[in-house]
């Protein structure tokens, strides 16, 4: 017994650590800038992994009694294990299911009659994360697009419009909805963005909800105007417009200075907006 107790205790450790190290790889290869944030989900991730961990050692032990002749069907220990096992393999089957779909969204040379597919598919867990490789593939078809777009998710709405392939009419339909730094960060470094479309989301800056709140203000200038001065199809009038907004941020200063059509006289404008950033304001006492 109290070796099992040991190997239980193993279990649920390996279940801890195994969580631990998936979070730590996943965080440590995003390319995300605030991937760090993601630690803070190793005691979210962990104890439940540990619990799993604690429960599949004790289903071996059941099974094992009950093989032995120390168990009948009818003991406790053999109904967890039973409950366990059959919770066990939904899960399993549901994870192949998305794993499997997830590797044909992700496939560049899969086809838009196979990724056509994998949108119909049912898939009982995972399914936004295969709904967003579809919305980043390149053979998406335009119909899955616009679905995608109709969803109401507005990360699903940022990967269709920063994709490629998607067709001008539902660049539009995005730009026609609320331009939030969360829904159009994607559409502005499309290089197929129309010319009005590039417009409305320089004017955007200036908009009731941006202009009420300084904060989403400049996550819209450093998300989305940053995106649109690094864009290459941006004519050089709306670029002139970008380096003559008020107040930019540091990444859209950034951005703007990096862009090929700024001249010496906009750099070093953009220059003295970035050191006014940086020095705080103050009066001389009289």
């Amino acid at each position: 017994m109290q070796n099992r107790k040991a190997i239980l205790k193993a279990g649920a450790c390996a279940g801890f650590v195994g969580a631990t190290a998936f979070t730590v790889h996943a965080v440590f290869t995003s390319t995300s800038s605030t991937a760090a944030i993601g630690l803070i989900f190793i005691p979210i991730y962990g104890f439940p992994a540990a619990g799993a961990g604690w429960a599949l050692v004790y289903t071996i032990f059941a099974l094992l009694d009950l093989s032995s002749g120390r168990s009948s069907w009818k003991s406790k220990n053999v109904r967890f294990a039973a409950v366990f096992l059959g919770a066990f393999s939904v899960a399993g089957l549901s994870f192949f299911v998305q794993q499997s779909a997830l590797s044909v969204a992700k496939n560049p040379a899969a086809t838009p009659q196979e990724l056509e597919e994998i949108s119909q598919r049912w898939i009982p867990w995972g399914r936004r994360e295969v709904d967003i490789a579809l919305a980043q593939h390149p053979s998406t078809p335009s119909a899955i697009l616009e679905t995608l777009v109709e969803s109401g998710d507005e990360a699903m709405v940022q990967h269709v419009g920063a994709n490629a392939s998607t067709p001008l009419a539902i660049l539009e339909k995005i730009a026609a909805g609320p331009l939030t730094y969360e829904r159009v960060a994607g559409l502005a470094g499309n290089r197929n963005i129309s010319r009005a479309i590039m417009g409305k989301l320089i004017a955007a800056t200036a908009s009731d909800a941006n202009v009420a709140d300084s904060v989403r203000q400049g996550l819209y200038k450093t998300y989305v105007l940053a995106a649109l001065a690094a864009n290459a199809a941006l004519p050089q009038d709306l670029f002139d417009r970008l380096v003559a907004i008020d107040s930019p941020t540091h990444f859209l200063v950034l951005a703007l200075i990096n862009a090929l059509n700024v001249n010496c006289a906009q750099v070093t404008h953009l220059l003295a907006s970035g050191l006014a950033m940086k020095t705080p304001a103050y009066t001389i006492p009289s």
